[in-house]
């Protein structure tokens, strides 16, 4: 769906280099050339990127961006219903945003193992429970 790509792309270039590059596009795109609109956008871009930039802890950090980008899908999923002649626009916008997004720069390597009927419990972008969910813990 494009209104959650963008989304995800408006939030994920928060705090990063591509940020005024992206502030400025979608400002323009949700503004349509009225300057008053475009300023208030811009402001509310504003406030998203310091939300993003306040998040004290990895798990913080992740709840916002979700947030957020729901927030955003729906601002954007109501334009293209308003104005559906916008989505090559917002497309193009996109694959701009993501061609500035620096690379990760991390990798994340993670093993577990368990023994004898053992439940593991892991966080990682979700629950992923391995073993027998419905076992009573000790």
């Amino acid at each position: 769906m494009l209104a959650a790509s963008g989304g995800a792309a408006l939030v994920s270039a928060a705090a990063t280099d591509a940020w005024q590059t992206t502030r400025s596009g979608f400002s323009r795109l949700l503004g349509r050339g009225n300057p008053q609109t475009e300023q208030a956008t811009a402001g509310r871009l504003d406030r998203l990127a310091v939300e993003v930039s306040r998040a004290a802890s990895p798990q913080e950090l992740e709840s916002v961006r979700r947030d957020l980008q729901a927030e955003w899908r729906g601002r954007l999923k109501d334009l293209l219903e308003e104005q559906p002649e916008l989505a090559a626009e917002l497309g193009e916008l996109i694959d701009r945003v993501e061609g500035e997004l620096p690379a990760a720069q991390q990798t994340f390597v993670q093993n577990n193992t368990a023994y004898g009927g053992g439940i593991q419990n892991i966080t990682q972008s979700g629950d992923i429970i391995v073993g027998d969910a419905g076992r009573p813990r000790r």
